[in-house]
């Protein structure tokens, strides 16, 4: 199973785009990453339930996500799949490792100002970074542009 970004449909009107998932090469099935699953329901339920159509990001509201979709994006295929796999993965973590240290800042900032609210916005975001970070390595080599 690789580590994918895809476009997820609910209800024939909402795209929610960059959503990560778990993509069986073999069988192409794909299998939404249990840590993600809690954050996407409260997103799909905090939309409505409309009759207008959207098309949304889920990277605009989940850290991990938009971690993710920015090493994607910036990411140049220029080796082999292993050398490329490798590569990717080390990207990866060190952009959550980059973002975990800004927002570890940030924190630090917010508590000097005493913003409870703030620092709990904060924590979220940590969390969720946190989760996917620890699945890096785990998964190693099992990345998809």
């Amino acid at each position: 199973m690789r580590l994918e970004l895809r476009k997820l449909i609910h209800e024939k009107r909402i795209r929610i785009c960059h959503v990560p998932v778990y993509s069986c090469q073999a069988c192409k099935k794909y299998e939404l990453l249990p840590l993600i699953k809690p954050h996407l329901l409260r997103y799909i339920a905090s939309l409505g339930h409309g009759a207008e159509r959207l098309r949304v990001s889920f990277a605009d509201v989940n850290e991990a996500a938009y971690v993710l979709r920015e090493v994607f994006r910036t990411y140049v295929d220029e080796s082999t799949v292993d050398e490329e796999d490798q590569e990717l993965q080390a990207r990866c973590r060190e952009a959550f490792d980059e973002r975990i240290n800004m927002l570890l800042d940030l924190f630090c900032c917010a508590q000097g100002m005493k913003d409870e609210e703030w620092m709990k916005q904060i924590e979220g975001r940590l969390e969720q970074l946190s989760a996917l970070k620890t699945l890096i390595p785990e998964n190693s080599g099992y990345f998809a542009r």
